[in-house]
């Protein structure tokens, strides 16, 4: 079985050109053997001024907790393609990519959501501790 080559990138922060340019460069330097099957863009791929001109010379895949993260889970909670070898995986899940089982999760952690966990967390552990005489 042949070895699945992929390359990893975290924020692109809407350069996909820049990430076009990479696999350009490194893929001129290696045998045709060696190329990678895949990116993986993982962190902030989105940003206010998105640069989607560019075309990926070979698959894209990504997640995001960038600013356009929220109408990308809201328009496409599955994920979907959004150009040319350019692949937004979804919300949360599972995918087989270039051979290889991918688990994945966009966003980003909201503070308040959690507040109230943590809160009740540490107000358990108080309890615990009440009468402890050391």
């Amino acid at each position: 079985r042949a070895m699945v080559r992929v390359l990893l990138c975290g924020d692109v922060r809407g350069d996909l050109g820049k990430v076009c340019e990479h696999v350009a460069k490194m893929h001129s330097k290696l045998d045709v053997a060696q190329h990678f099957q895949a990116v993986f863009c993982v962190g902030e791929f989105s940003a206010e001024d998105m640069d989607l001109e560019h075309r990926p010379p070979i698959p894209v895949y990504f997640v995001d907790s960038g600013p356009a993260c929220g109408d990308l889970v809201e328009a496409s909670p599955q994920g979907e393609e959004v150009s040319d070898n350019l692949h937004f995986l979804g919300h949360f899940g599972v995918a087989t990519v270039a051979g290889l089982k991918v688990a994945y999760l966009s966003g980003r952690r909201h503070e308040e959501l959690f507040k109230e966990e943590a809160e009740a967390e540490d107000d358990a552990a108080a309890d615990d501790d009440v009468g402890f005489g050391g």
